[in-house]
């Protein structure tokens, strides 16, 4: 079990995540995102773990909020948060709305076959691997 506290003032549950690439792990910071099925990444992530659109899986079309767009899909090496380890995990790669203060979203997807628990009156997330 892995208990990570968070800021309740910044409005989302950000967390620190390792992302390793061609051997390079680089730190970044996700949102904990439990309404979206999929990870994602922003585009200045991407770059900054060494990947372009030619390192790209496939185009995708993915659905927001604010409409349908095209979206590129990568297989990372390996990403870890919260004791969690998905290696040649398929992420999306999207744009993020300026001043969300992250890197990223970590959706559903990583979280499988684990048990996730939020306490707001703690401020404490929780994840049992399963």
């Amino acid at each position: 079990m892995t208990k990570e506290t968070f800021d309740i003032e910044q409005k989302a549950i950000i967390v620190p995540v390792n992302v390793e690439a061609d051997n390079i792990t680089t730190l970044l910071y996700f949102i904990v995102d439990t309404g979206s099925y999929e990870t994602l990444f922003c585009e200045k992530a991407i770059r900054m773990i060494g990947y372009t659109p030619v390192d790209s899986i496939e185009d995708v079309h993915i659905h927001t909020v604010s409409g349908s767009s095209k979206a590129y899909r990568y297989a990372i090496d390996k990403i870890s948060a919260l004791d969690v380890c998905r290696h040649n995990f398929k992420v999306i790669s999207h744009q993020m709305p300026s001043g969300s203060g992250a890197h990223g979203l970590l959706g559903l997807d990583f979280f499988e076959k684990t048990k996730l628990t939020i306490d707001f009156d703690l401020a404490e997330i929780i994840v049992e691997k399963k």
